[in-house]
């Protein structure tokens, strides 16, 4: 267990709903000449033949674009943690290119990892489910509301390509302003918290690697002066029923009040077409409201999910990675023949 953190966190880090009037206060504007600089660098990759995967970052490279980036990079790091990236020209532009483009930004900030053990290192979250066919345990690809809960990389990037007919509003939560909250009121849960809990593969592990993590993945842990945070709920539940290990009942009250934490601590925001919403997964917590979808394929929402390592700028204890993966990895590596976790592995009813 790594040292508990006893200090009280600080803005910018530890911010609670109260302190945005609008969402204009997280968000960073793209202007024209920021837009015709992706275009010209869009134009390129697309004129050299290059696919989404084999785009690296110097693609994406632009004098008017760069320090623009570099800002967003910094405020995710170090500020905030969440910046709503506007005006990209999605209701120009075809899903793939506008994929080329969000993957260039991305290559920005950091380096993209496989989602899921069918490698999609750019996941599209749709809702995937066929009628009358139970969702699977992967959230993003259903329509179900989600919990607030961490991905499986330092960064996670959102980009709207097209909303919602209705719902599908985005929520984050400050996990410092929640360690300011727990610590003044339920001190004694961060114990628990900082001990962990093994959390279950779902099925997405390589072969040889067991299904439940041999270790503690702690929910809140400390590094070189940095307190970090990783909680996905229903896999840590899914864990234990593998193990035949039960919570506690002291276990089950810290989580339950670990969840009224984040949602008192929440703000909320709805993405429109063009809008990228990027989050660091070691400050903050995110869900998703239910959505539905409108009429046609016109009318299906469909926002690309980006998963990025950013090596070299805020380290993570080991134990916070649920897979062994090779290189030591975030995310979820390939596994040829082997699919997204299943319905079986659904718990609860808003989870990741």
């Amino acid at each position: 267990m790594t040292q508990i953190a006893t200090e009280t966190f600080t803005y910018p880090q530890a911010w609670t709903a109260s302190d945005f009037d609008s969402v204009d206060m997280i968000s960073v504007h793209l202007d024209p000449l920021h837009v015709a600089a992706l275009e010209q660098r869009l134009a390129a990759v697309k004129e050299a033949g290059l696919s989404l995967v084999e785009i690296e970052p110097a693609h994406f490279r632009h004098p008017d674009l760069d320090d623009h980036l570099a800002g967003i990079l910094e405020e995710l790091m170090f500020g905030r943690g969440m910046v709503v990236l506007r005006g990209l020209p999605a209701d120009r532009y075809s899903a793939e290119d506008m994929a080329m483009m969000y993957w260039g930004i991305g290559t920005h900030f950091g380096i993209a990892v496989s989602q899921s053990a069918m490698g999609d290192v750019l996941g599209h979250v749709q809702d995937l489910t066929k009628p009358g066919e139970e969702e699977d345990a992967r959230g993003y690809t259903s329509a179900r509301e989600l919990r607030l809960h961490t991905d499986l990389a330092q960064v996670a990037g959102l980009f709207c390509y097209r909303p919602a007919a209705r719902g599908g509003v985005s929520v984050i939560a400050s996990a410092l302003a929640m360690h300011n909250q727990i610590a003044a009121e339920h001190p004694e849960y961060l114990p628990i918290y900082y001990r962990g809990f093994p959390y279950h593969r779902r099925g997405e592990q390589a072969p040889e690697a067991e299904a439940v993590t041999p270790h503690a993945v702690p929910v809140f842990s400390t590094l070189k002066g940095n307190t970090s945070v990783f909680y996905v709920r229903e896999i840590l539940q899914n864990g234990a029923e593998e193990r035949g290990v039960p919570l506690t009942d002291e276990e089950v009250a810290a989580l339950d009040y670990f969840d009224a934490c984040a949602r008192d601590n929440s703000y909320r925001l709805r993405l429109g077409q063009g809008d990228a919403l990027f989050m660091n997964n070691r400050t903050t917590l995110h869900a998703r409201t239910k959505f539905e979808n409108g009429d046609g394929p016109d009318g299906e929402r469909h926002l690309m999910r980006l998963w990025l390592d950013v090596p070299g700028k805020r380290p993570d204890v080991p134990e916070i990675q649920v897979y062994e993966n090779q290189g030591g990895r975030s995310g979820i590596d390939h596994q040829v023949g082997q699919v997204r976790a299943g319905a079986k592995y659904r718990t609860m009813k808003a989870a990741e």
